[in-house]
């Protein structure tokens, strides 16, 4: 899977201060900690952690930690697609064809 050449958060990291300054009047604190959580997921800001085959002992790079925010696209991507699956599956299956003729209610 390749990444993006932009992301949600470097938009965020670019614009973000800004923009809440721009809106102190009426941002709430709440309304803060969305962008921050999203500038900082899986950045070196919330630290991260070495993967460690247990058979052989290769180790990965490093993987850093995710905000787990519900409004950050990177952690919340996996889950929105499973979602979608999971309604797709529940879907009824649609007929092949579809009549031409309209439906007459007596």
């Amino acid at each position: 899977m390749s990444r993006p050449t932009l992301e949600v958060a470097d938009l965020v990291r670019s614009a973000g201060t800004a923009f809440i300054e721009r809106n102190r009047r009426w941002i709430r604190w709440t309304h803060i900690k969305v962008p921050r959580a999203i500038a900082r997921c899986r950045t070196a800001a919330l630290g991260g952690h070495i993967d460690e085959c247990t058979r052989c002992g290769h180790r990965a790079t490093v993987s850093y930690n995710s905000c787990r925010n519900r409004h950050c696209p990177k952690c919340q991507t996996g889950a929105r697609e499973r979602w979608i699956e999971t309604r797709r599956s529940q879907l009824l299956p649609r007929p092949t064809s579809m009549s031409s003729s309209p439906c007459r209610r007596n």
